[in-house]
C-alpha cells in the first residue's frame, strides 16, 4: 500500500502563497493529461494505491501515477523539482514478457453531480513497449481515450467567452460531450557514447461546446527529440528539439497542443505562467506552465565531477501560429481566442542563454542553482491594441535551491 500526501495545490505551492487557496487550471491541462486536484483542502491525496504481484501481471489499483516516454504528455512526477503528476484513479495492468511490457489500463476521471454515465469522465487505454538493454534500443506506443460524457461540467473552457472588462476573469463554460484520443510514439537507441529519443504525441477527436457551435475537431501534434554524445567521463553535449502545434483561433477546428508542465526546456522561457504574478480578481499558479506553440532548438553541455555538475545551453524558439489584422488568434498563454487581431505579431520568442548547478552535499542532501537570461522576442509585445506600442525587453530569472533525496 503506498501513498503520497502533500499540502496545497501542485505539491505545496510556493513562498508565500496560501496552501489552502483554491487556483484555476488551464484548458490544454484539463483536455488529456493531468487529472489535477483543485488544492482547496489542508491535506492532498496525490497517490493512494494498492500494488498487486502475481505470476502473470503486476496490478496498481487507486489513485497512481503514470509515465510514458520522455514525459511530455504523461508525466509521473518523479524528479525532485516536478511539481504536477499525471495519475489514475482506478487500475493499471502490468505485463512483462521478455523484452515486452505491455500495460492497459481503466480509470475515473471524474464523476459530477450523480452516480450515472451521463455525469462521469472516463479514460481506458493501454501502452506497449519493447525495451531490450543488449540491442540498446527501445520503443513503443501508447494509445488512450478520454471520454467526458454530456451532463458533466467537471472540464470548463473559457476560449470563447473571456471577460471583455478584466483579461484576468474567466467566463467558463463547460465543454460537455468530449472525446480526446491520445496517440503517442516514443523509441530511444543508444550507439556506443550517442543517444537519440524521439517522441511524438498525436492528439484527435472532437470537443463540444468549445466555441458554442457544437462539437469542434481537435487534430494537435508535436515532434520532440532528445539527443547526447559523451565526450569523456566528465563532458557532455547535445541538441534538443522540437515542434509542438499552435492553433489559429479558427472556430472550425481547434490544434493547439499543451505539453505537460514537467516537461520544460529552459530555464524562463515556457516555465512560468507570468499571468499568475498579477492576477488579482482570479488565483493561478505560477507553475500552470505548458510548451505550447513553439518550434525549438537546444544546443547543450554538462559537467558531472564528483561532487559538482554543470548544465550550460542555449535556445532559440519560434511561434508556430501568430495573429495577423483582421484574422481571427488564438492567446495560448491566457487561453483565449480573439475573434479579430487588430495588429500582426511576430513570431521571434526570443534566445536564451541557461546556466545550472548542483552541488552534492553527500548522499542525500544537493545545493544548487540557475540563471536563465531571454533576450526576448518581439512575439510577447503583443496586446492586440493599436494605440500600445510595447518594447520587449530582457528577462533575468535567478534560482537557488536545496534538496534532500530519501
Amino acid at each position: 500500500l503506498k501513498g503520497e500526501f502533500s499540502s496545497g495545490y501542485g505539491r505545496g505551492g510556493y513562498l508565500g502563497e496560501a496552501s489552502q487557496t483554491n487556483l484555476e487550471g488551464s484548458f490544454g491541462n484539463a483536455l488529456y493529461h493531468l487529472n489535477g486536484q483543485d488544492g482547496a483542502n489542508s491535506i492532498v491525496l496525490n497517490q493512494f494505491y494498492l500494488q498487486l504481484f502475481s505470476d502473470t501481471a503486476t496490478y496498481e489499483i487507486g489513485r497512481h501515477t503514470t509515465h510514458w516516454g520522455l514525459g511530455a504528455v504523461e508525466n509521473d512526477g518523479g524528479k525532485l523539482w516536478d511539481r504536477h503528476a499525471s495519475s489514475r484513479d482506478g487500475i493499471t495492468m502490468k505485463v512483462k514478457v521478455g523484452s515486452f511490457y505491455f500495460q492497459p489500463f481503466w480509470s475515473k476521471v471524474a464523476q459530477g453531480a450523480s452516480l450515472t454515465r451521463a455525469t462521469d469522465i472516463k479514460q481506458w487505454g493501454f501502452s506497449l513497449l519493447y525495451d531490450n538493454p543488449e540491442r540498446d534500443l527501445s520503443f513503443g506506443i501508447l494509445y488512450s481515450l478520454k471520454e467526458n460524457n454530456s451532463f458533466n461540467a467537471s472540464v470548463v473552457t473559457d476560449i470563447n467567452n473571456p471577460s471583455t472588462t478584466n483579461p484576468t476573469v474567466d467566463n467558463t463554460v463547460a465543454i460537455g460531450s468530449a472525446d480526446i484520443k491520445t496517440t503517442d510514439i516514443y523509441a530511444k537507441k543508444t550507439i556506443g557514447d550517442f543517444d537519440v529519443a524521439i517522441e511524438v504525441p498525436l492528439m484527435s477527436g472532437e470537443i463540444g461546446n468549445l466555441y458554442g457551435v457544437g462539437q469542434t475537431s481537435y487534430e494537435a501534434k508535436a515532434y520532440i527529440i532528445e539527443s547526447n554524445y559523451n565526450l569523456n567521463e566528465s563532458w557532455s553535449i547535445g541538441l534538443d528539439a522540437g515542434m509542438v502545434s499552435g492553433d489559429k483561433g479558427d472556430t472550425g477546428s481547434f490544434a493547439a497542443m499543451f505539453l505537460n508542465p514537467n516537461y520544460q526546456v529552459a530555464n524562463f522561457l515556457f516555465r512560468y505562467n507570468l499571468r499568475a504574478i498579477s492576477a488579482t480578481t482570479t488565483t493561478q499558479s505560477i507553475y500552470d506552465s505548458y510548451v505550447t506553440n513553439a518550434q525549438y532548438i537546444k544546443f547543450k553541455a554538462g559537467y558531472k565531477g564528483e561532487t559538482w555538475d554543470w548544465d550550460f545551453a542555449v535556445l532559440t524558439a519560434t511561434a508556430q501560429e501568430t495573429a495577423t489584422t483582421g484574422s481571427a488568434a488564438y492567446n495560448h498563454e491566457a487561453n483565449h481566442r480573439i475573434s479579430s487581431s487588430n495588429t500582426t505579431q511576430d513570431a521571434n520568442m526570443g534566445i536564451e542563454v541557461d546556466i545550472n548547478f548542483r552541488y552534492k552535499w553527500n548522499k542525500e542532501i544537493s545545493v544548487g542553482g540557475g540563471v536563465g537570461y531571454l533576450m526576448t522576442g518581439d512575439y510577447f509585445t503583443y496586446t492586440n491594441d493599436t494605440t500600445v506600442v510595447n518594447t520587449a525587453s530582457n528577462a533575468l530569472a535567478i534560482q537557488v535551491n536545496t534538496g534532500v533525496s530519501f
